[in-house]
């Protein structure tokens, strides 16, 4: 199954006059992104969890506990993001 990802920093470029992404201010373009990140890798999370549980019922109980590792990490991940988030929304 592909899956493929472009985890640049999601700038899209558009070369006419009424760019909205040009014309978002920095603090703006973060939340943005931040929300997109969250929202990401929580679906990450979910599909590693899926997983895990698929490899916990074909017996392979070592592989599935290291998958939902990989699923906790990703809600630290999540934490920091919202922090940051919360950070930004604060600021203004």
């Amino acid at each position: 199954m592909a899956h493929r990802h472009d985890h640049e920093d999601h700038h899209h470029h558009h070369h006419h006059g009424h760019d909205k992404a040009s014309e978002m201010s920095f603090p703006e373009k973060m939340e943005k992104l931040m929300n997109h990140w969250i929202k990401h890798n929580r679906d990450h999370a979910e599909t590693y969890r899926k997983w895990a549980d698929k490899a916990k019922d074909e017996g392979m109980v070592d592989i599935a506990r290291l998958i939902e590792d990989a699923a906790a990490t990703s809600e630290k991940v999540d934490v920091a993001l919202e922090n940051a988030l919360e950070r930004l929304k604060t600021r203004e």
